[in-house]
């Protein structure tokens, strides 16, 4: 096997065309485990992570989603801690046992015994979230559905304000039927909230007295819940150093456990856990996200590659670019590193893709003959779970040559014709698309993320640009709501958000 072949759980990822058009021997990951500094920037991070450390600086908090992880399994690994104690206190109980809760409210809810309010069992849901609290879950059920039982109950994701999306799916389900969850780390996401509040208006419109008797809430914060009017018993919580978009792991997914079953969830915690435990011990050499993190790193600054697509060559993981999107450019997107210095030179590349082949007949043309330089990552499934033998040889041709087309390029006397290749590639093939390759397959790019961030010594754990998009919007949607003609004195408002706000109440 290639020195930069490297299998773990399923999983086997080849870098190989991230060197095919560099010198013979030279290997741009390993002359950067060559600085001292970087390596002890990576050991200490590691041992800040697992040691429950308030890594995230600018909010004063660990990063705790590995310990969702580790305390989802029955049979913790003895290789990673058994502690999360970020105050002093082992918070790995009160996780296990919302686990248990989880596993036990989503049960029930998919054998009928959790009924409605009205009394029936349910047969949809409703999940209202956005961003983490959204496409994670969201993900799991695509991914992860044609491999399970034919489903009992339909999900139905809603994470934009936008109201049509709302109407559209309302229109479709019978509200004695149906639960809804409102997963909000915060409890104060306006579009979660408001999408809530309509739901609860569509309930009482149809009758039912109770509304909020059919409201389940994953939250950081169970106070705020409860003051919403959703009982004790139908609040799941998880600790405030998991950001949403690592969130994942834990309760934010009952609505996956309750549509695949807790099965699907549990094996893909198990990935997820053998992610943590290749991390922790594998020698950087050999460290599948660092050495991901030292191409990402060398790609960035040494060749000034700006741009990373991403193409899963497996329709069952259309939502993965999205779920990237936010995990890669949330975390990584800042413009000053821990102690607030600002950063010479962006910190991430952008992301962006499509599934394979479809990427093949839209944008593949400008990443074969435009003059802009792009990082590829390629990701397929080795076996697939159909029977049309044909088409999947013929979808995994079409990522091999791709691989290749793109790394190696074929010049031609016709310039027109001519594809200059040079884009470094990586390519991750999974042995089958199933719970544990998945799990394995997240945690690998949250790894490669928190490494990404480890070298460049910036915070992958807050979004304070997210922040203050938010409060700009709180004053416009005030301003929004004030009576026409009256003057918006609001310090948010700069003069053409107030004359736009102005001429869109008249």
């Amino acid at each position: 096997m290639h020195a930069s072949d490297l299998w773990i759980k399923g999983a086997h990822l080849r870098l190989s065309r991230q060197r095919q058009w560099q010198a013979p021997g030279h290997d741009p990951a390993a002359e950067l485990l060559k600085q001292p500094e970087l390596r002890a920037s990576l050991s200490q991070f590691r041992t800040d992570f697992f040691g429950a450390k308030k890594i995230n600086r600018s909010e004063g908090r660990a990063a705790g989603h590995w310990a969702l992880r580790i305390a989802g399994l029955t049979s913790p690994p003895p290789s990673l801690p058994g502690q999360f104690a970020p105050n002093g206190q082992d918070l790995m109980p009160k996780i296990s046992a919302e686990h248990q809760r989880t596993r036990h409210l989503a049960e029930s809810i998919r054998v009928g015994s959790s009924q409605t309010s009205s009394g029936r069992p349910c047969t949809d849901i409703i999940h209202l979230g956005i961003g983490g609290s959204d496409t994670g879950p969201h993900l799991l059920i695509d991914a992860l559905g044609p491999i399970t039982p034919r489903p009992t109950i339909q999900a139905h994701f809603v994470p934009n304000i936008d109201g049509h999306a709302l109407a559209n799916c309302l229109a479709r389900l019978d509200p004695t039927r149906t639960l809804i969850v409102l997963a909000s780390k915060s409890f104060e996401t306006l579009e979660t909230l408001t999408n809530a509040e309509i739901c609860q208006t569509w309930m009482a419109s149809a009758g039912i007295a109770q509304p909020k008797e059919n409201f389940f809430a994953v939250t950081a914060y169970p106070d705020k819940a409860i003051a919403w009017g959703i009982a004790a018993e139908r609040i799941l919580w998880f600790d405030e150093s998991v950001g949403g978009r690592y969130s994942i792991w834990g309760p934010v997914s009952i609505t996956a456990r309750a549509v695949l079953g807790n099965a699907a969830v549990d094996d893909f915690l198990k990935g997820g856990v053998a992610m943590d435990v290749h991390f922790a011990q594998a020698h950087d050499e050999q460290n599948l996200p660092i050495l991901l993190a030292l191409t990402d790193a060398h790609n960035l600054h040494q060749r000034g590659i700006t741009s990373l697509m991403v193409s899963a060559y497996d329709s069952r993981l259309h939502l993965l670019l999205p779920y990237l999107n936010q995990l890669w450019m949330e975390s990584l997107g800042k413009g000053v590193d821990q102690a607030g210095q600002t950063l010479r030179a962006p910190a991430v590349p952008i992301l962006w893709g499509d599934v394979g082949t479809n990427a093949q007949h839209s944008f593949f043309q400008l990443l074969h003959q435009a003059a802009i330089p792009v990082a590829i990552d390629l990701i397929g499934v080795q076996t697939p779970d159909h029977s049309f033998t044909e088409s999947h040889r013929a979808l995994l041709a079409n990522l091999i040559a791709q691989a290749q087309a793109l790394a190696a390029g074929r010049p031609d006397p016709d310039p027109q014709k001519s594809c200059p290749g040079g884009h470094p590639v990586n390519l991750l093939m999974l042995e089958r698309c199933n719970g544990e390759a998945l799990g394995a397959l997240i945690a690998l790019w949250e790894y490669r993320v928190m490494c990404l961030a480890a070298i460049q010594h910036i915070n992958p754990f807050d979004q304070w640009g997210v922040v203050f998009g938010k409060s700009i919007a709180q004053a416009a949607t005030a301003a929004l709501s004030s009576v026409p003609g009256v003057a918006t004195n609001s310090a948010s408002l700069d003069a053409i958000s107030q004359a736009i706000i102005e001429s869109l109440k008249r």
